[in-house]
């Protein structure tokens, strides 16, 4: 009961706790440079040729493309975590600005919208009608002073 059920290998419950690609590609990169250790080797072995050219069949098909292969997995896979946290971080930061970015525009509109509808309507015209007040600031001949 304490271990996750696996399929084809793969540890589902490992899997969900980590889906980022850097590890992935770490284990990617060595077990590539194995296979191609064990290729390298058998090609060195079984093909024919002189002790020299078996050694450089060695280095050139095994050793340096092994390294090769190892090295890249471990520097894209750190790169590709570096990548995923630095996003992370990123994305964190921009929610938070907007959030605040949000408080300050609601904070900044209703403070403008009160203090307009506070200018609008006095206290004692909340009741009245406003044709009413504009009815009594006009003159006889129904124009404005």
């Amino acid at each position: 009961m304490g271990q996750a059920p696996t399929y084809g290998g793969i540890n589902r419950r490992r899997a969900a706790k980590s889906p980022h690609p850097g590890p992935a590609v770490m284990r990617a990169g060595k077990y590539l440079s194995v296979v191609c250790l064990f290729f390298g080797a058998a090609f060195a072995a079984f093909v024919s040729g002189s002790l020299e050219q078996r050694i450089g069949n060695l280095f050139f098909f095994a050793l340096i493309p092994t390294v090769g292969l190892y090295v890249g997995g471990r520097v894209l896979g750190q790169l590709l975590v570096f990548g995923i946290e630095l996003c992370d971080v990123i994305m964190t930061r921009c929610s938070r600005y907007a959030v605040r970015l949000a408080s300050d525009l609601l904070s900044w509109t209703d403070s403008h919208v009160s203090s307009w509808l506070n200018s609008r309507t006095k206290p004692s015209q909340r009741n009245s009608h406003p044709r009413s007040s504009q009815l009594a600031a006009s003159n006889d001949d129904g124009f404005r002073t």
